[in-house]
């Protein structure tokens, strides 16, 4: 697994939106994405928001959860268990190092170091913070927002 994809891309795949082909672009040659307990969390729960702010209804948050459900059945997304105390200690030793000059928040900075400690090589993500931490911090990073810019012009 070489490619991380951020719970951002992920949603855009599975709820449509602006960024959403190009998020579905951006991860088509990736065999199998890294699913990690912070994915778990703040995917769902993105879900969750949307329909708490009428976006999608209950039906349509089952079914896409249903399609992220078979998508771990089939490994295409594929769950990998993180060292959390690892990957925290990582986010801070970022945190330190980045945080002051592009304001990242805590939760980007997890997701950085998710990847490192996964040795994955890219990241896909529409978080314009999270993706300036991963570019300084070796990971060649995918801006589905930029790419969608560019497929629009």
């Amino acid at each position: 697994m070489k490619t991380y994809v951020d719970s951002s891309a992920l949603v855009a795949i599975y709820v449509p939106e602006r960024f959403s082909k190009t998020a579905r672009q951006s991860v088509r040659a990736v065999p199998q994405i890294p699913f990690t307990q912070l994915h778990e969390l703040e995917v769902r729960n993105a879900f969750e928001l949307l329909v708490g702010r009428a976006l999608i209804t209950r039906e349509e948050c089952r079914a896409i959860q249903a399609q992220l459900d078979a998508d771990l059945d089939s490994q295409r997304l594929a769950r990998v268990s993180l060292d959390l105390d690892r990957v925290f200690t990582s986010a801070s030793d970022l945190s330190l190092r980045y945080t002051a000059k592009v304001l990242t928040r805590s939760l980007d900075l997890l997701h950085v170091a998710a990847a490192q400690a996964m040795k994955c090589r890219r990241l896909v993500s529409a978080d314009d913070r999270q993706l300036r931490v991963a570019k300084a911090a070796g990971l060649a990073v995918v801006d589905i927002k930029l790419r969608a810019r560019r497929e629009k012009s």
